[in-house]
């Protein structure tokens, strides 16, 4: 959910583990106006619980930190930037972060909007995603994550499992929102030192490696996503060194040869995963071609895990 801070170079990324839904809700307490009926995720410094307004019924998320790290001001901080994140910037593929809050005893906790579906990561665990499917989703990442560069972000952690694919849809396609912004920097802040990089090893951009994450370095991500999402593997493998030399020095393999696909999407991929930040497009330009290449392909149903 939260990064460790004192964890080394590239070995947190952010992430929260979904748990199964369970078969009654439970109220387990109260926050605020908000009665917590259900545990939705857990990570390693807190969890998400769905929670009821006790006068209205409206279903919220929160994003609660455990109490024992409440004492740490670099985490609450950390946590408070996300809603800081949010706040800033309106954009229908941006999960919605109402309130950062303190409960009486100073447990920390986010407001959100509720989401019902699943992450893309959980889907893609299911089996092969079409290309249609794949192209319409991560246009949708694309256009949302332009927005937030454009108000001066940066998400640094770009992958499947920050993108949650709704159970509702937009036309003939599921709608997506893009999560998690627990390792977001402004783009204008300075590098970060080598004890708090942070990131997902298999898909931080070269730059990212050294603590000075751009836009361009979330352009990169995508095309890691991309790429895995196409082909069933990552573009590089291996331990944390082996990553890092990879994504430093190493070429990956055409995406085309390990699964038929459009020349124009191979041509995104890979100019995504461009050494060089300089010679990426930017987010708004990956946006525009993906939706181009949207209106080529037929929806299909996208296949959810049981």
């Amino acid at each position: 959910m939260l990064p460790d801070e004192t964890m080394p170079m590239a070995a947190f990324d952010g992430s929260i583990v979904p748990l199964p839904r369970p078969a009654r809700r439970k109220q387990l307490g109260r926050f605020g106006e908000f009665e917590v009926m259900t545990p939705l995720a857990r990570g390693g410094m807190g969890g998400v619980y769905l929670a009821l307004h006790h006068e209205t019924g409206e279903q919220v998320a929160l994003k609660v930190l455990d109490p024992q790290f409440a004492a740490y001001p670099e985490v609450v901080a950390r946590l408070f930037a996300e809603h800081t994140v949010a706040a800033s910037v309106a954009h229908p593929g941006l999960v919605e972060i109402r309130d950062a809050r303190l409960t009486d005893d100073g447990v920390p906790y986010l407001v959100m909007e509720y989401l019902e579906g699943m992450t893309l990561g959980a889907i893609a665990d299911v089996g092969e995603i079409d290309l249609s499917t794949i192209i319409a989703v991560t246009a949708q990442v694309a256009a949302a994550l332009a927005a937030l560069h454009a108000a001066g972000f940066v998400h640094c952690d770009v992958k499947h499992d920050n993108v949650f694919v709704l159970d509702d849809t937009l036309g003939d396609w599921p709608r997506v929102k893009v999560i998690d912004f627990g390792v977001s920097r402004a783009v204008d802040e300075p590098p970060l030192a080598d004890a708090t990089i942070a990131g997902t090893p298999w898909c931080m951009a070269p730059e990212q490696w050294s603590g000075a994450p751009t836009t361009k370095s979330d352009v990169y991500a995508l095309g890691c996503m991309l790429y895995d999402l196409t082909t069933g593997a990552p573009p590089f493998d291996g331990s944390l060194p082996e990553l890092m030399i990879a994504h430093l020095e190493q070429r990956p393999s055409r995406p085309s040869w390990l699964r038929a696909m459009p020349i124009e999407l191979e041509r995104i991929i890979l100019r995504a995963l461009a050494k060089n930040p300089d010679v990426r497009p930017t987010m708004a330009d990956i946006a525009v071609s993906l939706a181009e290449l949207m209106d080529r392909y037929p929806a299909v149903e996208l296949r959810r895990a049981g």
